[in-house]
């Protein structure tokens, strides 16, 4: 129910079909990082469009900072694709046609019997599905502001990510303490090529082996090899750096570019 969606709660790892009809979960969307996740009344709503076009607006930024955006509405899901291609967002939209998640967790606007919508509900979750705010915005005036949305994340990217203070984690050795950051019983641990710690996420699986490869960087292609296991207490660190080098020549980024939309003048 409503009432036990709260901050410090796990929210249900709900999985939908989204606009293709493939069935995906709040985990795959989330793949780790925090989570934004929005109940919307439908395309048919004026100020759901508002909303979700705030939305749009921000999806750059919040993707380029290791974030998620999922929208779940009462609509199915060929109407949902073509709301959110209306509106040129990039995230998924997933739909809960038979309204089966919106009854079970109270989430329906009962004042609305023609339509019986989700109540309009975002909620800011961190990289392990845990609630950290929530927002009813039955009136629009109770939606999150994008600054709001930005604060919110900030305090998770903070506390989850020692590196949010490099300079600091650096001088201390190079990674912080296993222990540090994410609230998780296994972390890996991203590395230059110095030991110098970039990101941490959890850890899903067994202890691997030094020189295990675990992952292809989306950067330049390297694999993500783990360089050292660390043991602290229960808690336990899989520290990984890439494999080879890298490339030397700072004229070939290998990020993916953005331009302003609608192209340079």
């Amino acid at each position: 129910m409503l009432s036990d969606l709260v901050s410090g709660r796990l929210f249900p790892d709900l999985e939908l079909p989204e606009t293709t009809g493939r069935m995906l979960r709040l985990s795959k969307i989330a793949d780790g990082q925090p989570l934004v996740l929005c109940f919307a009344r439908g395309w048919w709503c004026p100020k759901e469009q508002v909303r979700l076009r705030n939305l749009v607006a921000m999806q750059d930024e919040l993707t380029r900072e290791y974030g998620a955006i999922a929208v779940v509405t009462v609509d199915e899901p060929y109407v949902n694709g073509a709301f959110r291609a209306g509106i040129g967002a990039s995230f998924p939209f997933l739909s809960d046609e038979r309204r089966e998640v919106a009854e079970s967790l109270g989430l329906l606007e009962l004042t609305d019997a023609k339509h019986l919508p989700f109540l309009p509900l975002t909620f800011v979750c961190d990289s392990r599905l845990v609630i950290r705010r929530l927002w009813n915005g039955f009136w629009f005036w109770g939606n999150p502001t994008p600054d709001e949305l930005r604060q919110t994340l900030r305090e998770i990217t903070r506390e989850e990510q020692p590196s949010y203070d490099p300079v600091a984690v650096w001088a201390g050795g190079g990674a912080a303490a296993v222990g540090a950051g994410i609230d998780a019983p296994a972390v890996w641990i991203h590395e230059d090529a110095g030991g110098r710690e970039l990101q941490r996420g959890v850890w899903n699986g067994e202890e691997p082996e030094v020189g295990a490869r675990v992952s292809r960087s989306p950067v330049d292609g390297r694999w993500w090899v783990v360089a050292s296991v660390e043991h602290t207490g229960e808690r336990l660190g899989v520290h990984l750096r890439k494999e080879g080098a890298p490339d030397a020549d700072p004229r070939l980024v290998r990020h993916r570019m953005t331009v302003p939309r609608g192209g340079l003048a």
